[in-house]
């Protein structure tokens, strides 16, 4: 009897009283098993059918497969599935096991969900955006449109108050699982921490092998390409070991590859499978007793400043950590190896984070405005995603012309979101709403099929064995041939046939429900070329690359970041390419998926949106300008074109061009407009009611000061003539002006009777250079600036060298004068060093020829 079978009658009564359910069962419970088929028959469903929602294909189809031996049926009776491109649904089903994006096109097509009388969430704890969407969309169905319909939410490991809540209070039912002892074993944190990861499962597996405990090994890895390393390591490591089979195990893979990896296998043969975390719940692997843990998942993380994605490897959650172990006492005592220390598993997170806080949301941003919602900081959100992937998200969907903006109430202001035809019509595709823009706007049919074709490979995983060149037009090529010989084709290209006939046949309900009759249509490697670059384009339009440098695999994206290829990609060297999928690192990221494109196709395709720009600088002798028209989109510049003829009317225009790149210099800018903007600079620092002038402030507003006063100047030689410190002073008012003489003077009037300038300097203050002789008599130093700030005297030898600054003439003659005057009558005896400076008369430094 399974651990959920006394609760089966408490489940089954709480539905019937509630709409809502909560059910944390532990792994082993049979609540993917049990539970579903113990409710198709009940009252409460009114004849009315169960869906069930399963977040992985292989899991879907494997429970569903199961469910009907149970019922000793064939799957497609009383228990169906319908997964992409694959349905055994019939009018006797009343169980339904379906993936993430069925239910969400169900509910998009079928609000009131017809038919349906429960929706069972399983392992919700993986908290996909198509899960929560799911969740968030049949509560609005179930408050608004039909009260009669049920939803059991399920999971090992949730949190069941926040979902209950989120439920209006639902109730809360806890199941505990059949799990079987497993211990548990960690490696030092020093023991494998240089080595490479194929390496350190090598080492975990000797250990496991060495030991006394038989039983099949579940090796769990972050990705595909560690499980590939870690097949071919281990055949290379027990090259001499009949007994052992080594089994990939991850959503790629075949039916007949995924079998072999789920069931026993039938010589008796020990198996190792290594797996991503697709095995971590819902999927008994029969006979496995040892499970080898990396600790390691890919999780893809959102750049919404860019709008690209990267796949980072992190540790996985306590909670997943949890799961992982318990696969291996699912049928008898187990042991789990974890490949980290102990003291790291303290560290880890409670729970796995949900997909909403760190993805993309373009596609759940189109559904949710097809659902029709207009404001979407306003939804109902169970988790509230990032606001600025939000807004990420919406713009994407506005420049492909999915949705639109309107604007509620004449005097608010306030924004609404609204779908457009084409949104609507892209909704309703399922694919990514870059990918479904490219489609639908694509200009003929074979045009169309091709980029059919093309959606459904961008939207699988990686159709060769081995990346040899990223060019996507040579995997189309290789599924022309696919489709024409298939058993030629696998002789010629590294295709995985598994991963090609699911394109196939998305690419067949695409052009079914486009109505296209030419399905199995193969096209020639011209045609691909001439039309693939252009759809890319449609698709990708920020992801358009220009080549840095010639002979160079580095690029820039036209949204400002870079990319680049290995020096051995086919594509190497390519001018121009449209990346459809690379690594968003924050300098340079690796191009994963690309097509190369020429010039014109770049410019028939975003004619509309290319914008050009004229640029002037003067040449080396600062004597002419010389001009460059730029054709841009976004940050890459398709083409440049010299300006040789500048014609008189347009210097104003380039002026403001040249002031960009030369500064003021260009301009008459003599050392009196330094030194009187050093003035005006000065004295703003010390009174608040002073306008500022900068050098930066007089080139961003030039358009109030000096273009207005250049009608008839046409040439860097006319220019060079207009009296720029007149415009300078221009920019006071009368009264500012006279305000700025009498606070900031441009000299000083010693004793003597001598003017002397004054050098305005913001770190050391107005400042006079005078030889000392010239102060006699003069107590104290004069305020500028409104009496808030001294001049400052440097004061100077008979040979023009400093003796003394200071802004306190009064305290200089009283103290440190005698010192200087000491010294200096030994140095300078010609020249005057009085005993009583203040009764001295002030002037020449040369004793008078009498004395």
């Amino acid at each position: 009897m399974l651990p959920i079978t006394p609760f089966l009658p408490q489940i089954n009564d709480s539905l019937a009283k509630h709409n809502s359910l909560v059910l944390q069962a532990e792994p082993g419970a049979g609540k993917s098993t049990a539970l579903p088929l113990s409710l198709i028959n009940a009252s409460w469903l009114n004849g009315k059918k169960i869906v069930m929602l399963e977040p992985r294909r292989v899991a879907a189809k494997s429970i569903a497969c199961y469910l009907a031996r149970q019922l000793g049926e064939q799957v497609g009776g009383r228990v169906g599935y319908q997964v992409k491109n694959d349905r055994k649904i019939s009018t006797h089903t009343v169980l339904e096991i379906v993936t993430e994006g069925i239910l969400t096109r169900r509910l998009q097509n079928d609000p009131e969900l017809n038919g349906v009388g429960l929706i069972i969430l399983d392992e919700f704890h993986e908290r996909s955006l198509h899960t929560d969407l799911a969740l968030m969309l049949s509560r609005e169905v179930q408050q608004s449109l039909r009260e009669d319909l049920k939803i059991l939410v399920m999971s090992a490991t949730i949190d069941t108050q926040a979902i209950s809540s989120y439920l209006d209070n639902a109730p809360v039912i806890e199941c505990p699982g059949r799990l079987f002892p497993v211990s548990v074993e960690y490696l030092p944190g020093n023991a494998t921490q240089d080595k490479p990861l194929s390496l350190k499962i090598m080492s975990a597996l000797k250990v496991v092998l060495a030991s006394d405990k038989p039983g099949d090994i579940l090796v769990f890895l972050p990705g595909q390409s560690d499980i590939k390393r870690c097949v071919s390591e281990a055949q290379t490591t027990f090259p001499d070991a009949p007994d052992l089979l080594f089994l990939p195990l991850y959503g790629g893979l075949s039916i007949e590859q995924q079998e072999l990896a789920l069931q026993v296998d039938p010589e008796g043969r020990r198996r190792v499978v290594f797996t991503t975390n697709i095995a971590e719940t819902s999927l008994t692997i029969e006979g496995v007793s040892w499970v080898i843990d990396s600790g390691l998942e890919k999780v893809p993380v959102y750049d919404p400043q860019s709008d690209m994605t990267r796949l980072e490897t992190r540790y996985i959650s306590k909670a997943s950590a949890e799961q992982r172990k318990g696969r291996a006492g699912r049928l008898q005592e187990g042991a789990c190896l974890r490949l980290w220390s102990e003291s790291r598993q303290q560290t880890l997170r409670e729970f796995q984070g949900e997909e909403i806080l760190s993805a993309d949301l373009a596609s759940l941003a189109l559904d949710l405005c097809a659902w029709g919602v207009t404001d979407l900081t306003s939804f109902d959100w169970l988790t509230a995603p990032p606001k600025v992937h939000l807004e990420s998200a919406t713009r994407l969907l506005f420049s492909l012309g999915l949705i639109d903006r309107s604007v509620v109430g004449p005097d608010s202001g306030t924004q609404r979101l609204k779908i457009t035809p084409l949104g609507t019509r892209a909704s309703q595709l399922g694919l990514h709403p870059r990918l479904a823009a490219m489609l639908l706007q694509a200009n003929n049919p074979p045009e169309t099929s091709i980029a059919c074709e093309l959606a459904a490979l961008l939207s699988e995983n990686d159709i060769f064995h081995h990346r040899n060149s990223v060019d996507i037009v040579e995997r189309l090529l290789a599924l022309q041939d696919y489709k024409a010989h298939k058993k030629a084709a696998l002789q010629t290209w590294p295709i995985k046939s598994a991963i090609a006939e699911q394109v196939l046949g998305s690419a067949r309900s695409l052009q079914a429900s486009l109505n296209l009759s030419r399905k199995n249509a193969c096209y020639s490697l011209s045609e691909l070329q001439e039309y693939v670059g252009r759809l890319l384009l449609l698709a990708y339009p920020d992801r358009l690359a220009k080549q840095r440098a010639e002979n160079s695999g580095r690029y820039l994206l036209a949204n400002g970041r870079g990319v680049q290829l290995f020096e051995t990609d086919p594509l190497f060297g390519a001018e121009w390419l449209v990346v459809s999928d690379c690594d968003a690192q924050k300098k340079e990221g690796q191009i994963f998926s690309a097509a190369s494109l020429s010039l014109e196709t770049i410019h028939s395709c975003l004619a509309a949106e290319v914008t050009e720009t004229d640029e002037y600088r003067l040449d080396a002798k600062k004597q002419n300008i010389i001009g460059r028209r730029r054709s841009c989109f976004g940050a890459i510049t398709l083409r440049e074109q010299a300006l040789t003829d500048i014609p008189a009317d347009a210097f104003q225009t380039c002026l403001h061009s040249l002031l960009r790149t030369e500064g003021l210099s260009i301009l008459s800018w003599t050392q009196p407009c330094e030194d009187w903007l050093a003035r005006a600079s000065w004295l703003a620092g010390v009174m608040d009611d002073f306008p500022l002038l900068t050098h930066e402030s007089l080139l961003q507003h030039a358009e109030q000061w000096l273009i207005p006063y250049l009608p008839n100047i046409g040439s860097i030689g006319q220019l060079k003539k207009l009296d720029i410190l007149a415009l300078l002073k221009g920019c006071l008012s009368w009264e500012q002006q006279q305000l700025l003489d009498k606070e900031a003077p441009e000299t000083y009037l010693t004793p003597s009777d001598k003017r002397v300038p004054i050098t305005y300097d913001k770190q050391q203050g107005p400042t006079v250079s005078v030889r000392l002789q010239e102060m006699f008599g003069e107590l104290e130093s004069p305020r500028l600036g409104g009496g808030k700030v001294a001049l400052r005297f440097e004061l100077l030898s008979p040979a023009l060298r400093p003796l003394q600054t200071t802004s306190d003439l009064a305290h200089f003659w009283n103290n440190s004068y005698y010192e200087i005057a000491k010294e200096m009558r030994g140095r300078y005896p010609r020249h005057r060093w009085p005993e009583q400076p203040l009764l001295e008369k002030p002037g020449h430094s040369i004793k008078h020829p009498r004395r």
